[in-house]
């Protein structure tokens, strides 16, 4: 029987909150502890802070809530010779020419009324604008992530974000909020009545907190559980199951990586002697390559593979004349193992071995053996950055995960030949 996804997300969910591929947000109860090694820490907590219903709710509302900007007025008294601007004090006028010692009529003293902008509400508001605003155009890559269902929303909100902050002419007036903030000036913020304010002052007063670590290990858990990103895919649940269970047996202390889909490099740790990377999803590093182009293929002429190249090109051809758009025919064969371990020299940063991992997530023996026939594939036609076949110089090992087969009560078998081995786990 297949696992179900929350058994999946129980035994791993730790090692989860750094996965910020296609997915959903949700709670997720199964997080317990974050005292991980996590490369890019502070990124990882800034995206789950961007992920809060308050914050994105606070985005929504603010073209509407901004309406509600607040000034204070002033009153300041001058004295002008010859012209008023202002409301005229009489009895200040009468008196001037006297305290001046001078007959000239011509002297009024004016109470003029100005308004002012910065004052500690709208310095809380402006500091928390610029903090979202610098999250999402600086801090973080927003337009990678956006292709995301999880941070779309951020896509429809970040330009009405944008729009308040360049545009918006009372804000404008404010000035700069850099250094004037201090943590009193919040809490007196939090006590307005005012939705702009108050809310403003909760947001900026949490992203504080976090940053500056001020939170207890209780709290982030709390963050990171809240906004936890789902693989949106059981298959790809089950597959980083066994990314984590590797990093698990093999390693005590693993730097783990933002899995944000761009190289795809899940953690990484070393021993004595050799430093281990793991991928998942991924062609791995430079030093390796999973592509056979058609014209190496071409300069061994069997009648076969030349009838196959052929038969690329004219397809090609057709789809341009049918479809007006063809496709790549310069890879012949190509391939993205779901789980790479990269094992290299400590001292020479020469690779010494690969690990390939295919993941099956099912019972089915005639899956399974698809499975087998494919990572036998990537073990065979791996090459080194030279283009010379990887087992060659570097041991290979294959391992093919799946779930219990039916009718097979097997843990782990090991099979040889040659320099690879292949182990199949469930």
């Amino acid at each position: 029987m297949k696992r179900s996804a929350d058994q999946l997300l129980e035994e791993i969910s730790e090692f989860l909150i750094i996965y910020l591929k296609s997915g959903k947000v949700g709670l997720n109860s199964f997080v317990k502890k974050t005292d991980l090694h996590i490369s890019q820490m502070d990124q990882l907590l800034k995206i789950h802070f961007m992920l809060k219903p308050e914050v994105i709710a606070f985005v929504q509302d603010l073209p509407r809530l901004i309406r509600r900007f607040k000034t204070s007025t002033s009153v300041n008294q001058n004295v002008y010779h010859g012209q008023v601007k202002g409301q005229i004090n009489w009895h200040r006028t009468l008196n001037e020419p006297a305290r001046i010692s001078t007959r000239d009529k011509t002297i009024f003293s004016v109470n003029e009324r100005s308004r002012e902008y910065a004052i500690k509400e709208n310095l809380v508001l402006l500091e928390t604008i610029q903090t979202l605003h610098k999250i999402l155009f600086k801090d973080i890559d927003s337009g990678h992530f956006e292709k995301y269902e999880w941070f779309r929303e951020w896509s429809r909100l970040k330009q009405s974000l944008h729009n308040v902050f360049t545009k918006n002419v009372y804000l404008s007036k404010v000035g700069s909020s850099e250094g004037k903030v201090t943590n009193r000036m919040i809490i007196d913020t939090l006590k307005q009545r005012n939705p702009l304010y108050n809310k403003a002052a909760s947001i900026l007063q949490e992203y504080r907190r976090i940053m500056d670590g001020d939170v207890n290990q209780t709290e982030i858990e709390q963050l990171l559980r809240e906004t936890f990103v789902y693989p949106e895919e059981e298959d790809v649940l089950f597959e980083l199951y066994w990314v984590v269970k590797l990093i698990k047996e093999n390693s005590t202390d693993s730097e783990l990586q933002l899995m944000d889909g761009r190289n795809n490099l899940v953690a990484a740790w070393e021993d004595d002697t050799l430093v281990y990377h793991i991928y998942h999803d991924s062609t791995g590093s430079s030093q390796i390559r999973f592509r056979t182009s058609t014209e190496d293929v071409r300069k061994h002429g069997h009648p076969f593979l030349d009838r196959k190249l052929d038969s690329i090109a004219q397809s090609a051809n057709l789809a341009k004349e049918l479809f007006e758009r063809g496709f790549d025919t310069s890879t012949y064969w190509s391939g993205r193992p779901d789980i790479l371990v990269e094992v290299y020299d400590k001292a020479s940063s020469e690779l010494k071995k690969l690990v390939i991992g295919e993941v099956k997530h099912t019972t089915r023996v005639e899956y399974a053996i698809t499975g087998l026939r494919e990572l036998v594939d990537y073990m065979k036609l791996v090459r080194n950055k030279n283009g010379s076949y990887l087992d060659e110089s570097v041991r290979v090992q294959g391992m093919l995960f799946t779930e219990q087969l039916e009718g097979y009560d097997v843990q782990e078998k090991y099979f040889g030949f040659g320099n690879e081995q292949v182990v199949w786990r469930n």
